[in-house]
């Protein structure tokens, strides 16, 4: 308590701690002391910079803010006598507040923020979902469009192809051994061009990649027997390390014929000077994940960006759809193909697919 009065009915100051304001008489509109005088307990909270009542004076100059008390005082007939009004100083209270108040701001701004931060978040990712179906809309459409070349270039070559293998078949029988050889090797290789573009066209025609399984040991071992010759001449050595039993995977054993045939075409010509090329597959969970490493040229990151997008190719005849076709039958059947290299350390090839249930 920093001051005490005691008033009489006609709202004079009977008696106060601070004695220039005894006998005092303070007429002016006074809410709570009309109150008290009511007979009724009445509060106040009050600044003292503020001078709304007259007899807010003569504070000390530490007292800012304030509570004042007014208690009405009976007489033995029960009528009010008087008031008594106390001034108090609540520090603790006041202090509460402040923090209260201070706890408010900071939770607000923080509260701000991270609504901000979650706007953001929410915001950036559609924009990239966005960006991300459009770029699928775009390659959607441009594979449609290969798609029907190619379905229309696949139909326009099985002639020719029929009238080559015929050729060849009669040649065999008049030319000399070495002559055979070479002619049987064509006939192979056509045989060989009769199947992908027969693959090609199931391709095209089939809804979707789940009902199919392939044996990945041998499915990878007859694509690497199709480039022996090839990697015997550019003198690049192969190791080879597969699990036993063979895993079999969701994929169709064509078509993950032709991406191992392009990861290994791929391989081949980035070692133009011979090399190695190391082929392992390793088990993990429900899925298997085949690594092919070459010690090859690598490639720059710019070249890395776009190894994976159609018709982009940064090799004077290459057409930009062999990785990009590859990667599209890797997610058909729910896998994933991902290429990591640097100029002059060579490129990994990581190609996971789920087993087969």
């Amino acid at each position: 308590v920093v001051r005490a009065n005691v008033y009489s009915r006609d709202r004079v100051v009977l008696w106060s701690t601070e004695k220039p304001l005894v006998g005092r008489q303070f007429p002016e509109n006074n809410p709570e002391l009309d109150e008290a005088l009511g007979g009724h307990l009445a509060f106040h909270t009050g600044r003292v910079a503020a001078h709304d009542k007259s007899e807010h004076i003569l504070f000390a100059p530490e007292v800012e803010e304030f509570v004042e008390n007014y208690i009405p005082i009976h007489g033995p007939d029960g009528a009010v006598a008087g008031v008594v009004e106390l001034y108090k100083l609540p520090r603790i209270l006041w202090e509460t507040i402040a923090r209260g108040q201070r706890l408010i701001w900071i939770s607000a701004a923080l509260g701000g923020l991270f609504l901000y931060a979650v706007l953001f978040w929410i915001v950036r990712r559609a924009s990239r979902t966005i960006v991300d179906q459009q770029q699928a809309l775009v390659e959607a459409e441009q594979w449609a469009m290969v798609g029907e070349l190619a379905a229309a270039v696949a139909h326009s070559l099985r002639n020719p192809l029929a009238a080559i293998r015929s050729s060849a078949e009669l040649a065999v029988e008049s030319e000399d051994a070495a002559t055979r050889e070479c002619l049987g090797d064509i006939i192979v290789q056509v045989d060989r061009m009769e199947t992908w573009i027969r693959d090609l066209l199931l391709y095209s025609h089939q809804p979707d990649g789940s009902a199919q399984t392939a044996n990945l040991n041998e499915t990878l071992r007859q694509s690497l027997a199709g480039f022996g010759d090839r990697f015997a001449r550019r003198n690049v050595a192969l190791q080879v390390t597969l699990p036993e039993p063979s895993p079999q995977v969701r994929a169709d054993p064509h078509l993950l014929g032709q991406v191992f045939n392009s990861l290994l075409a791929n391989a081949l010509e980035a070692m133009p000077n011979g090399g190695q090329l190391r082929v392992s597959v390793e088990r993990r969970g429900r899925q298997i994940t085949l690594a092919m490493n070459d010690t090859g040229i690598g490639l720059s990151s710019k070249q890395l960006a776009g190894v994976f997008k159609p018709f982009v190719s940064h090799k004077q005849r290459g057409l930009g759809v062999g990785l990009a076709l590859a990667r599209r039958i890797v997610q058909r059947y729910g896998g994933r193909l991902e290429l990591r290299s640097q100029p002059g350390a060579g490129a990994t090839a990581f190609l996971q697919l789920p087993l087969a249930e």
